[in-house]
């Protein structure tokens, strides 16, 4: 990337967004549509790298401020969704949410699997917990990282309108 670029902040900005919201439960439900708040969060940080640069960004600029978000998305995600899961509060939501939907279509089957399910989810530790959910933490990381980049891209082609400017004259 070239050094006249001012990313820092924005991938900051942009990975706290998808980090936070992907953390907590309930409104990290815009997940469930193509990893919404990654791609929301990759293509903040794009649009204000546009607007405080002075030359047009390219495709491979928005795609590495999108990696970079998302890699700092991946780290505040692991850290705020951890102490959540140890707690069970994520768990005990996602197993009523999903019991919710089970009574709701009528299957019995489908209910008392959801049962024995949320019994078996609340005999853990918060340890197994823990285990349990290292893989899908780091395997959402890795998705939400695709998807910064994916929200990167789309950034260039729905913001950067200065295509056809030649570039500044440089600045010594």
């Amino acid at each position: 990337m070239n050094n006249d670029l001012e990313w820092k902040q924005p991938a900051l900005v942009g990975g706290l967004i998808v980090g936070i919201a992907s953390a907590l439960p309930g409104i990290s439900a815009l997940n469930c549509c193509f990893c919404g708040w990654a791609l929301i969060g990759g293509a903040i940080a794009v649009k204000m790298t546009i607007n405080e640069s002075a030359r047009p960004l390219q495709a491979g600029d928005g795609a590495r401020i999108g990696l970079y978000a998302g890699v700092i998305a991946a780290v505040v995600f692991i850290v705020i969704a951890t102490p959540i899961i140890l707690s069970g509060f994520a768990t005990d939501f996602s197993m009523r949410v999903m019991e919710g939907v089970a009574n709701r279509l009528n299957n019995p089957e489908l209910q008392d699997a959801m049962a024995a399910a949320l019994a078996e989810t609340n005999e853990m530790s918060a340890a197994q917990r823990l285990g349990a959910s290292i893989p899908i933490l780091l395997g959402q990381a890795i998705i939400q990282g695709g998807f910064t980049v994916l929200g990167g891209l789309l950034a260039i082609q729905l913001f950067e309108k200065r295509r056809d400017l030649p570039p500044p004259p440089p600045q010594y």
